[in-house]
């Protein structure tokens, strides 16, 4: 995986205490239990931590943690 996946899981296994191992590109937020306010939660930490450039309304476009990365680096985010 790329280190923007691992910034990306990392944000999420802080923000919801999840396992990290649960965190695939393939997961779907229901997968990982997070509803429409988890979503909205994750793109404030994402902001915080990462500088995203993402909003609520591309978020709920989205349903699996590899297309928030894949939007995220469509946005030229990088992490190093």
């Amino acid at each position: 995986m790329s280190a923007l996946f691992d910034a990306v899981a990392d944000v999420i296994v802080t923000r919801f205490g999840l396992d990290r191992d649960a965190i695939t590109a393939e997961a779907t937020f229901d997968d990982l239990g997070l509803d429409s306010l988890s979503q909205i939660e994750l793109v404030t930490a994402l902001r915080k931590r990462l500088g995203a450039d993402i909003d609520d309304e591309e978020m709920a476009e989205l349903s699996a943690v590899g297309e928030v990365v894949e939007a995220l680096e469509a946005k030229g985010l990088t992490v190093a």
